[in-house]
């Protein structure tokens, strides 16, 4: 009997200011590349990352990075446009 594929969940932020919290609440370091930093921990395994676009142009420009060095540093992150983020309880 084969065991169904389960989809990873998914983990949304929608603001700076979470994003922020987050990075505290980890103790990850403050940097361009916390993002990925982020999802190695182990309360983000089994989950991927969501961020909106906006906000994350928000935190490049935090860092003051060029959009390739921020991107690539967080490559394994999802990046969405979507206004519907908007609206999702974390």
């Amino acid at each position: 009997m084969e065991m169904p594929i389960k989809a990873p969940e998914k983990y949304y932020i929608v603001s700076v200011e979470q994003y922020l919290a987050m990075l505290k609440a980890e103790k990850v370091k403050d940097c361009f590349s916390g993002l990925q930093y982020l999802s190695t921990r182990d309360s983000f395994k089994d989950r991927i990352i969501v961020v909106r676009t906006n906000v994350a142009e928000q935190i490049r420009s935090r860092y003051n990075v060029t959009r390739r060095a921020f991107y690539g540093a967080n490559r394994s992150i999802e990046f969405t446009s979507q206004t519907t983020l908007d609206t999702v309880d974390n």
